[in-house]
């Protein structure tokens, strides 16, 4: 799905986050974010799935999409060069600065790279922001159209308790959040509207917690084994 939004044409990636940033937050969210609390548990879960998925990808020496890349965290765990692009050029600005790392700040809706550029693209908390059926699909058949190997991203699976709770918490009013959880026989309708087929995947806990993690290819790649 080439192409870039018009003047006129808003972008709900951009929508979705309506949240006022005081100075400095990108480079607390670096340090702190994943340092605190349940952050590092939570770093390592993610950590552990990734390497796991990515052990299981064919050896490419191309270059790697990390979107959106946020400040780096997990960018280290690609293979070899990697692009980070991010829609905010705070968190661009906060991530480590690595020789064979290139930025670019643009939006996983409308990515501005040429058909299959990339190795492979992670894509990493970001469809949990978007609310509707129709901009994950936008985001994955990005996420297709710009790699020429693996695709692997996470979201928020709707058959565990976290989001169970979260349904219930706003059939009363208690919760403000955006995110959206969504059950896997949606997402693989979606994964194949976006020409992905799905080949493997890592809960990070299984029913306590809501995210993740996804390893898919492109629909006319040499991969064969799929998930039943």
């Amino acid at each position: 799905m080439p192409g870039a939004p018009d003047s006129k044409t808003p972008d709900p990636e951009l929508a979705e986050t309506p949240y006022r940033r005081e100075p400095g937050y990108a480079l607390r969210y670096r340090d702190r974010r994943f340092t605190a609390g349940s952050g590092p548990a939570t770093h390592r879960r993610e950590s552990a799935a990734l390497a796991a998925l990515l052990r299981t990808c064919p050896p490419d020496a191309g270059r790697w999409l990390d979107v959106p890349s946020g400040a780096g965290r997990l960018t280290p765990l690609l293979p070899g060069a990697v692009v980070q692009v991010d829609r905010d050029a705070a968190m661009l600005r906060a991530c480590p600065p690595q020789a064979d790392h290139s930025r670019a700040c643009a939006s996983a809706l409308y990515l501005p790279f040429a058909d299959q550029s990339f190795a492979g693209v992670l894509c990493m908390r970001l469809l949990q922001h978007l609310p509707t059926r129709a901009e994950r699909e936008r985001v994955l058949g990005e996420l297709a159209r710009v790699s020429r190997g693996p695709v692997l991203f996470s979201y928020f699976e709707a058959h565990s308790l976290p989001a169970l709770r979260r349904r219930v918490q706003r059939c009363f009013g208690k919760t403000r959040s955006g995110r959206s959880a969504v059950a896997w026989r949606e997402l693989r309708a979606s994964l194949a509207a976006a020409g992905l087929r799905p080949l493997r995947r890592i809960p990070l806990l299984r029913w306590f917690s809501e995210q993740t993690l996804v390893l898919a290819t492109r629909v006319d790649g040499t991969t064969e084994r799929s998930l039943g």
